[in-house]
């Protein structure tokens, strides 16, 4: 695990203090002893043009502070590329520098930006913080929001779980997305030249302060500091809406992670039951996807969002043509005449499948690459087949399956379930993380 020098430390070390009472923080080898410390995220893709609108005063500066001009609050200014350079336009003027940094004049200030690829008649979402533009080669711009973890985490919660999500599962979201924030900062392992983390999927989802609640807030606060565990080290603690009822072993999902043993043998039925079938095996896992198991993430068992309702069993139907056109994508095989399970996880997830076409084969893995054969994108890969019309060639196929997501880590809408059933977010981690503990970082 990489550690931060001391010249990343001491631009990133920030103290704010958590409105808590909590005992004195653990001190786990090779963890860093930073309290609150400054997060930088790339808010939005890079764009060719912007706007820029404050609701207070904001200054802004070259990012070596040489230069400074003011904006008045809620003047609408344009943000550019300029010979190389950034560049900001309003009635009053321009300024340009290789880089710009805007900083409020006042406590909590907010801004809203708007990519000129967004609808006129989006205002942009609100952010607090620091933002810097930065030119990217292709004579775009970069937008990176610095601010404190804890208040990037307010912009996190309610947009990963939900904002009327009950507090003890809100407050489960918070320390599992300040584990993986904070291994971002340590490990540098969604780093871009000038950003430490993404706001997407492909990190964790950050919108600012357009959804944050009181209850959201609160989550974040009474949770300061916390974060998973595993011997001494903070982990990447994953998640994804819907398990299906049973989560996944990490090494059967992605392979460039395989070797983050907090989540080896991690792998649990969604319940308080011990799992009966074996969902490596298809006659088993067509029993569990026709079954109403008595797991948390079940709408039939346990109180859910509505939202949530069509994640745990789902069918979707394509006929063959739609199926060959995908696979030909990969590979030209003819016609698709079958769809072979070749090795599932634990959670009846595919980890290999076989397409058998008229003309050849191919076998693909693991579950994300499977998922996304298909435009739209398959929920989950815990699913079976089914077809109609003739067996040797079949005009339609059916797919089967259970949650939506990779499985690994929590299931979120298992984690609203439980905080509805009454138990406490260090509950809810104990059993969607077994192998971590709940440490204070700071």
């Amino acid at each position: 695990m990489k550690i931060l020098n001391l010249s990343f430390l001491c631009t990133i070390l920030i103290f704010f203090g958590c409105s808590r009472i909590k005992s004195e923080p653990q001190s786990p080898p090779h963890v860093l002893q930073i309290a609150n410390p400054m997060i930088r995220v790339l808010i939005m893709d890079p764009a060719s043009e912007a706007t820029f609108t404050p609701d207070a005063e904001f200054s802004v500066r070259t990012i070596d502070g040489k230069e400074s001009a003011i904006l008045s609050k809620d003047m609408m200014n344009t943000i550019t590329i300029l010979d190389g350079c950034v560049k900001i336009a309003n009635a009053q003027g321009t300024s340009t520098g290789s880089a710009l940094k805007f900083e409020s004049l006042t406590p909590g200030g907010t801004f809203r930006i708007r990519s000129s690829m967004v609808d006129d008649k989006n205002k942009g979402r609100p952010y607090e913080g620091i933002l810097e533009a930065y030119p990217t080669d292709d004579g775009k711009i970069e937008f990176v929001l610095a601010l404190p973890m804890e208040e990037y985490l307010k912009g996190v919660v309610p947009y990963e779980i939900g904002a009327d999500s009950p507090l003890e599962a809100m407050c489960a979201q918070a320390v599992a997305a300040r584990s993986e924030a904070y291994v971002a900062l340590v490990t540098r392992k969604y780093e871009g030249d000038h950003y430490d983390i993404c706001s997407d999927v492909n990190c964790q989802v950050f919108r600012g302060n357009e959804r944050r609640t009181p209850k959201s807030d609160e989550a974040v606060r009474l949770t300061c500091g916390n974060a998973l565990l595993f011997e001494g080290q903070p982990i990447s603690a994953y998640y994804a809406s819907n398990c299906g009822g049973h989560s996944e072993d990490i090494r059967n999902v992605w392979s460039d992670r395989s070797q983050e043993r907090a989540y080896w043998g991690g792998a649990v039925i969604d319940g308080e039951e011990s799992a009966a079938l074996d969902l490596t095996q298809e006659e088993d896992l067509r029993k569990w996807l026709n079954s109403s198991p008595s797991v948390y993430c079940n709408p039939e068992k346990y109180k859910i969002p509505q939202w949530a309702h069509k994640n745990f069993r789902w069918t979707r139907e394509m006929n063959a043509d739609e199926v060959t056109k995908a696979v030909a994508a990969k590979k030209d095989i003819g016609r698709v005449i079958a769809i072979k399970p070749v090795k599932r996880g634990v959670s009846g997830r595919l980890i290999e499948v076989e397409f058998v076409g008229e003309t050849g084969s191919l076998v693909i893995g693991p579950e994300l690459t499977i998922r996304r054969m298909f435009n739209p994108i398959l929920r989950s890969a815990a699913f079976v087949v089914d077809t109609q019309g003739p067996a040797d060639r079949p005009d339609r196929f059916i797919f089967k399956g259970a949650g939506s997501g990779h499985g690994v880590g929590m299931c979120q809408t298992g984690a609203i379930a439980m905080a509805n059933a009454g138990k406490t977010f260090r509950e809810i981690l104990r059993h969607y993380y077994p192998k971590a503990e709940i440490k204070s970082l700071y």
